[in-house]
C-alpha cells in the first residue's frame, strides 16, 4: 500500500508539473493527447538527475496539436502547419515520448536520398519538456532512432548516415551528439533566420554500408 501510494503521488506531481509548464491536462494517450534541438542548449545530459524511463508513442491526427504545444515550449523557432502536416508523409521515425502518462519529449526524423546511393535519415527535432530535462530522455530517443535504423525490419530503407543541423553556439548539444559518435562536417553561415548566432553546424553519423553492415 505505501508503495502505491508513492506511485499514485509521482503521477499527480508530474501532472500538475506538466499543467504548470506545459499547459495541458492529463495528457494521457488514452485521451488522445500527444529535434533537431529543442532545448536552446540548456539540456546537458552530462548533468544527469534521476533518471525516468520513456514510453514511446506513434504521432496521430488526434495528438498533432499535443506535439505542437510540446515544440512550442521547447524551441526559440516556430514550426508552421506545413511543418506538421509533412510528417504524415512518413512516421516510421517519429515517436512521442511519455513519462507517467503525460507528453514530456518527441523526436521527428524524415528519409532523404542520397547522391552516394542509400538513404540519409534527417533528424529535423528532438525536444524534452524542461522540467524533465537531464534525465536521459533525449538519450532514448536518440537511441531509439538509431537502433530502428540498423534494425532487419527497416533493412529496405538502406539508412547510409544521420544527420541534423546544430546551432554553432549550442555545445551542450554538440557535445551531446558527439557522443553517440556524430561529427561536424560543414558550418552553414545564416542558416536561422530569428535567432542569433544565425550560423550552424552539419553533424553527421554514418551507418557503415547499410543496416545489414551494422548488425552486431
Amino acid at each position: 500500500a505505501p508503495a502505491a501510494r508513492l506511485r499514485a503521488s509521482v503521477r499527480a506531481s508530474a501532472r500538475a508539473r506538466a499543467r504548470r509548464d506545459f499547459g495541458c491536462g492529463s495528457g494521457g494517450r488514452a485521451e488522445g493527447a500527444p529535434g533537431p534541438w529543442g532545448l536552446a542548449g540548456q539540456m546537458a545530459e552530462g548533468l544527469k538527475r534521476k533518471q525516468l524511463k520513456l514510453d514511446l508513442g506513434h504521432v496521430t491526427e488526434k495528438n498533432i496539436g499535443q506535439l505542437k504545444k510540446l515544440n512550442a515550449a521547447t524551441f526559440p523557432v516556430h514550426y508552421h502547419d506545413h511543418f506538421y502536416s509533412d510528417l504524415f508523409k512518413g512516421l516510421d521515425y517519429c515517436r512521442l515520448g511519455y513519462y507517467a502518462d503525460i507528453l514530456v519529449s518527441s523526436i521527428c526524423c524524415r528519409l532523404e536520398e542520397r547522391k552516394d546511393g542509400g538513404k540519409a535519415l534527417y533528424i529535423m527535432t528532438l525536444s524534452v519538456l524542461k522540467p524533465y530535462q537531464r534525465r536521459g530522455l533525449a538519450t532514448q530517443l536518440v537511441e531509439w532512432v538509431l537502433e530502428r535504423a540498423r534494425s532487419e525490419e527497416r533493412r529496405a530503407d538502406d539508412v547510409r548516415e544521420v544527420y541534423l543541423h546544430v546551432q554553432t553556439s549550442n555545445e551542450s548539444a554538440i557535445g551531446f551528439y558527439k557522443g553517440f559518435g556524430f561529427e561536424i562536417t560543414e558550418t552553414i553561415p545564416d542558416y536561422y533566420k530569428k535567432i542569433e548566432p544565425p550560423d550552424c553546424y552539419v553533424l553527421r553519423k554514418p551507418l557503415s554500408d547499410g543496416p545489414a553492415a551494422t548488425q552486431d
